[in-house]
């Protein structure tokens, strides 16, 4: 991943936001990828609902989101910081990769619908940022 100076300051600052919105974010970015990607519900089979409105839903895009923000306090070492997420993701959970794709891209149109300060910078760096964040959680799958 080769995030300029510029990319990593503007993530830095929307670090900020993605901790402050995390549970409406994170629900709605969550509730949009099983919708667009119903295939992805077998990961949350215990799941009562899968709308922004269900408090699975909100709970587990809270946690994705707040992990985000944390994830943008070590853009210098992102491999080590997810480490352990990505072990958890691909030894015991089996999350298909793919679906970090998936995810990131449906990320990156919830925040342009939700933060009116989403310009092109931001579009640019928060995109390479979640390309790195996907690559690095798939890294462990096997």
């Amino acid at each position: 991943m080769v995030l300029s100076e510029s990319n990593k300051q503007v993530i830095h600052q929307l670090a900020e936001t993605l901790r402050a919105n995390a549970a409406v974010l994170g629900a709605d970015a969550l509730a949009r990828l099983f919708e667009l990607h119903p295939q992805t519900k077998t990961y949350f089979p215990s799941f009562t609902g899968y709308h922004a409105a269900d408090p699975h839903v909100i709970a587990h895009g809270t946690k994705v989101f707040e992990a985000l923000a944390k994830a943008a306090e070590h853009l210098d070492d992102l491999p080590h910081h997810l480490d352990k997420l990505a072990e958890r993701h691909g030894h015991e959970l089996l999350v298909d990769p793919h679906n970090f794709v998936l995810f990131s891209n449906i990320i990156v149109v919830t925040l342009a619908l939700h933060l009116p300060s989403f310009t092109p910078a931001t579009h640019t760096a928060i995109d390479k940022f979640l390309e790195e964040v996907a690559h690095q959680l798939s890294s462990k799958y096997r």
